[in-house]
């Protein structure tokens, strides 16, 4: 009984152990794939599309490269994962925006022909 009892403790702190050295690691490959993510974003035209989004992701990455400097690397996740999702939209709404303005230019162009078309058809008669 007292061997069990004594076992229980150490096993509990060396769980806290574990768990600490878990987190004293910098988080260096979130970091690069963030500004990965970022530059994707950047590649398919979200400074024109969201340009707050993008410069969100921009500033929380900073912020979290400063406080990885600073060995506050759980406030560097943190701000590693609001930058990913920031940039992540950004993308997205980048997408979004390109496709809807390949709709309008399509439509656009359907209307032209129709009007050609029905020209054409009063020509003809």
């Amino acid at each position: 009984m007292t061997k069990q009892i004594l076992t229980l403790p150490g096993l509990i702190t060396g769980i806290v152990l574990l768990g600490a050295c878990g987190s004293t690691q910098p988080p260096t490959q979130e970091l690069a794939e963030t500004r990965m993510i970022i530059q994707q974003a950047e590649q398919v035209g979200a400074d024109d599309y969201a340009p707050l989004e993008l410069r969100e992701a921009r500033r929380k990455l900073e912020s979290a490269r400063e406080a990885v400097d600073e060995d506050e690397f759980e406030e560097a996740i943190r701000l590693i994962e609001q930058a990913k999702v920031d940039a992540e939209l950004a993308h997205m709404k980048t997408l979004s925006g390109k496709s809807q303005m390949a709709v309008r230019e399509l439509r656009e162009g359907i209307r032209i022909l129709r009007e050609e078309i029905d020209r054409n058809r009063g020509n003809d008669q």
